[in-house]
């Protein structure tokens, strides 16, 4: 046994050394777990053609594509800014706005560089003008009501949704599910050693400090049981960073990327619903 801890320090000795040797092993590459395609592929078992829209954008000369996703009619006044997570491209998360679209609220995905049908190479500052990108959309898209903007970041498009309720525009209100603290806690999280994300990553994505500069309604959910993104490093520096009103929901049995089925998919959409509708009248500034 001792022999076996012994030949285990040895080796986190060596990948560390490597990594301080290196100045900056560059995990960037998985944190942007991303799948080129040439066309996307949607079911309309829940969202009729007739209800979505192809949209092409420009980010840094780049172009980056989604769908505006119209309500069903319950809603039509509030639109949902749907960030994404950092798998593959906007087809895997149509479940999601599947979801979404059941609140009775427009719903507007798109896939960041590099990403999807989406040109270019995905980074930090990418991310930032991708973000950009989409919300000017909105922002002058006819029938949208830029006081009914709500912001959603899942897991990596927390990045995105941060940055812009931090620098560009305050939404209705802001729902987070599973973020990140920063590439720090990302790090420590997913290899439980005690290193700087510095070393490891390009970016900083300080969520952590971004959130103490939105002052719009905070909706924050997490799985208690998630394993890629530790709830306590994470989610709960967040929140105790955020402007009130807040409201921090740990939801029990739900790991990284099944928290809507862990919470049962009516209670999540009635959560999100809920959420949107108790600050109905609340202008953003």
């Amino acid at each position: 046994m001792v022999t076996k801890t012994k030949n285990l320090c040895v080796v986190v000795a060596v990948i560390l050394a490597a990594i301080l040797f290196a100045g900056c092993f560059d995990l960037d590459d998985s944190l942007f777990n991303r799948k080129p395609l040439s066309s996307y592929a949607l079911s309309t078992l829940v969202i009729p053609e007739a209800h979505r829209e192809f949209v092409e954008l420009n980010s840094q000369g780049k172009k980056i594509y989604g769908y505006f996703v119209t309500s069903n009619g319950v809603h039509p006044d509030v639109t949902i800014l749907y960030c994404h997570g950092n798998k593959y491209h906007l087809q895997f998360y149509w479940d999601r706005v599947e979801l979404l679209y059941r609140t009775g609220c427009n719903v507007f995905i798109f896939d960041y560089q590099g990403f999807g049908m989406s040109e270019g190479t995905p980074s930090e500052g990418a991310l930032y003008a991708d973000g950009h990108a989409a919300l000017e959309y909105l922002l002058n898209r006819p029938g949208v009501d830029r006081s009914k903007l709500v912001f959603y970041g899942f897991s990596l498009g927390n990045v995105v949704t941060f940055n812009l309720g931090a620098t560009e525009f305050t939404p209705k209100v802001i729902i987070a599910e599973a973020p990140f603290a920063s590439a720090d806690a990302l790090v420590q999280s997913g290899a439980l050693l005690d290193i700087p994300g510095s070393y490891v990553m390009k970016g900083e994505y300080r969520n952590d400090e971004k959130i103490k500069a939105i002052h719009a309604p905070f909706l924050l959910m997490h799985g208690i049981d998630d394993k890629f993104i530790d709830l306590e490093k994470n989610s709960a520096v967040i929140f105790r960073n955020a402007n009130d009103p807040k409201e921090f929901i740990r939801v029990p049995g739900a790991d990284h990327p099944n928290l809507p089925a862990a919470m049962g998919e009516t209670a999540y959409c009635d959560t999100v619903k809920n959420f949107i509708s108790r600050y109905q009248d609340r202008s953003p500034r």
